[in-house]
């Protein structure tokens, strides 16, 4: 049986965040970029300037009548906003094709990567957490273990993981019988070989099963663990994998997630989920001038 660095050395697309991604992310990341900065990176990307200009003139973000060019677009939208952009227009090519492995109808699983992003923002201003950017990031990338899975194994992988689901068992201890190690482990090992900070990587470790008591314990990891829930609440990507997860009861108390606030949760979820679909299946490349 292949073992996780099989996997992962024969992922050519997913051998490394893209580029533009990486550039951007790190300049975001240093809070001194300017907007002429972020133009020259952003410019040489058709794709990424088309939804950068399509979110800063849609009625959430411009005026009517107004029709702002990319570096205004990129002022206008602010570095939060920017980062956000970039990753979810990026990533969208690599969750684009996946899921057929966990029974997902193409698009499913960036649906749910996007989805659960949201959920983790909107869980991290309620509770005060200190960098809701932090929780969009790792929420987004939290289930590209599968992937990997997906890329490696294709229809065969499901037939692996069956036989070793028990009812005594999660689909997660079924996938650790059949090769050793789950998605979550296979996508934090991804994270690390794209340098990604080590806190990032064990959010994804953990966004099952987040540690409930110090030193472990990290409220970046219940929020998290708490968005994955809530996008399957709200019916996104419910593959082969079901709804074996629970929502862990330490994160259910400690975030006070009771049932309205939940289902406010998800409506939420889903009117911005639909509002990036919009943004991103209208930005097709073409010819844009700065």
């Amino acid at each position: 049986m292949a073992n996780m660095n099989d996997i992962l050395s024969g992922l050519d697309g997913l051998a490394a965040l893209p580029q533009t991604v990486l550039r951007i992310t790190s300049m975001l990341g240093t809070g001194k970029a300017s907007a002429s900065d972020l133009e020259q990176v952003a410019r040489n990307d058709e794709a990424l300037t088309l939804t950068i200009l399509r979110c800063a003139n849609s009625a959430a973000y411009g005026r009517p009548g107004c029709a702002f060019t990319l570096r205004q677009s990129i002022a206008r939208l602010g570095n939060s906003t920017m980062l956000k952009i970039v990753l979810e227009q990026k990533t969208s090519a690599m969750f684009a094709g996946a899921g057929a492995a966990y029974g997902l109808q193409r698009g499913a699983l960036w649906r749910s990567a996007v989805g659960g992003a949201i959920a983790a923002e909107a869980l991290a201003r309620r509770a005060n957490f200190d960098s809701p950017d932090l929780a969009f990031l790792c929420a987004l990338l939290r289930d590209i273990g599968k992937l990997a899975f997906d890329a490696f194994f294709g229809p065969e992988y499901l037939g692996l993981v069956e036989r070793h689901l028990r009812p005594d068992r999660t689909f997660v201890d079924a996938e650790r019988a059949a090769f050793g190690f789950d998605h979550a482990q296979l996508g934090a090992e991804l994270a690390a070989r794209w340098r990604l900070p080590e806190r990032i990587a064990e959010s994804i470790t953990f966004h099952h099963n987040p540690p409930a008591a110090a030193p472990a314990h990290d409220v970046l990891f219940d929020i998290v663990h708490a968005a994955d829930i809530i996008g399957l609440w709200a019916g996104l990507a419910i593959g082969c994998d079901g709804m074996q997860y629970k929502l862990a009861e330490h994160v259910r108390v400690g975030l006070d997630l009771s049932r309205p606030v939940a289902e406010e949760l998800i409506a939420c979820t889903w009117d911005n989920l639909r509002q990036t679909e919009s943004i991103m299946d209208q930005a097709t490349p073409q010819r844009v001038t700065a």
